[in-house]
């Protein structure tokens, strides 16, 4: 039996995987190989589409199943094909148009769609930027200012209870359907994989919900405050490879004690 046999580690990307300035670090690099030829499954969780680790694939490859866009897409890069999607249905862009004109302090919006990418663009009302999306809707991005989002994420939810939100980054909430989020994909990756056991890593509050249904949620020290809560353990900064030292304590019989 291999060191990391029957394990799956679901990583968030950004300011967890790669430092501040967006660089998988070499440590990190070798410690995902190392776990991968030692029995390990490794993937990442990501706000981000589906195709977005390939930009790294000289550094690292996952070895099952990413989640993307918060959990609205599961996809197998090695058959490339896609194993779930959770589309916000056709009424969303009412709410979404509702959204937009009702709370001032949203920004400029931005969609994920199946496909494409969709960016308000200046000047551009609610009926034009949502008439131009001609494809299903996985992931809006509301886009404002750090006081404004924090406002927001309170507000906006109370008012939309048939969706999930989350801040994705500081000046960012997202909204998707109430069937993702990146839990439930980590929970339904690990039911795909027969995975013993579910080790996720985070930093944002967009990570918060697989660090709570994971076996092991592991956050970075440089976390926001509602993450460094939620995780069951707290590890180095993404600054200092977390990723090398969480594979290193996964060796152990009892990790992190």
């Amino acid at each position: 039996m291999a060191i990391y046999d029957g394990i799956i580690f679901c990583s968030d990307m950004d300011g967890t995987m790669t430092d501040t300035k967006g660089v998988i670090s070499k440590k990190n690099a070798e410690a995902i190989r190392y776990f991968q030829q030692n029995g390990g499954l490794f993937t990442v969780a990501t706000g981000r589409p589906p195709y977005h680790p390939e930009k790294f694939s000289d550094i690292f490859v996952c070895n099952t199943y990413i989640i993307a866009l918060n959990g609205s897409m599961i996809f197998d890069p090695m058959k490339r094909e896609f194993i779930e999607k959770h589309p916000l249905d056709d009424s969303a862009k009412y709410d979404i148009k509702k959204i937009m004109e009702t709370f001032s302090d949203v920004g400029h919006v931005q969609i994920h769609g199946e496909e494409g990418h969709f960016v308000q663009q200046q000047g551009e009302d609610a009926d034009s930027f949502l008439g131009r999306i001609n494809e299903r809707m996985f992931d809006i991005m509301f886009i404002q200012n750090y006081e404004k989002t924090a406002k927001l994420k309170d507000s906006i939810p109370k008012a939309f209870p048939d969706y999930k939100f989350c801040r994705g980054w500081s000046e960012g909430l997202e909204m998707f359907s109430a069937n993702a989020g990146k839990g439930n994909g980590v929970m339904k990756t690990k039911k795909l994989t027969g995975s013993r056991l579910a080790v996720t890593a985070g930093n944002y509050d967009n990570d918060i919900e697989m660090l709570l249904m994971a076996d092991l949620g592991v956050c970075v020290s440089d976390s926001s405050p509602d993450v460094l809560a939620a995780a069951d353990i707290v590890t180095v900064d993404c600054n200092n490879d977390p990723i090398s030292v969480i594979i290193d304590e996964l060796r152990k019989e009892k990790p992190f004690l």
